[in-house]
């Protein structure tokens, strides 16, 4: 059973964390091909009785992409979905802290970024984020 301390201490022993708060984490995971993937942690708190951690990764900005395509694309992710923050297209995927253990951190933040990685790639032929 994890915490958000918890999950915050594993993250900075493994990533460079590049910005923290009470509340979240900022990142950059390697995705391969000398790419790497900007992830954001937020610590939602108790959402119905359990403690959330919520995993962001930017793709591209809104106007710059067509959002239609990028929902099509994003339909065969295993986890997560797409979503516009402030103008930004993001890969989202949300966990109940309690639920999960240091050996469990890892795979959500992989397959969000990754996904999100592949989807920067396929819209913008980039690696902006």
């Amino acid at each position: 059973m994890a915490s958000w301390d918890d999950l915050v201490l594993w993250v900075r022993v493994r990533y460079e964390v590049m910005a923290q708060s009470a509340d979240s984490l900022t990142f950059r995971l390697p995705t391969g091909e000398d790419r790497d993937q900007l992830v954001y942690v937020r610590h939602r708190g108790a959402v119905d009785g359990h403690d959330w951690m919520q995993i962001e990764s930017p793709i591209a900005k809104l106007d710059q992409i067509d959002a239609r395509r990028l929902l099509e694309l994003a339909e065969d992710a295993v986890v997560g979905g797409a979503a516009a923050v402030d103008g930004v297209a993001v890969f989202r995927h949300a966990a109940p802290l309690e639920d999960m253990s240091f050996a469990e951190f890892e795979g959500p933040f992989r397959l969000v970024t990754e996904t999100a990685d592949r989807l920067e790639q396929q819209l913008t032929g980039a690696d902006h984020f």
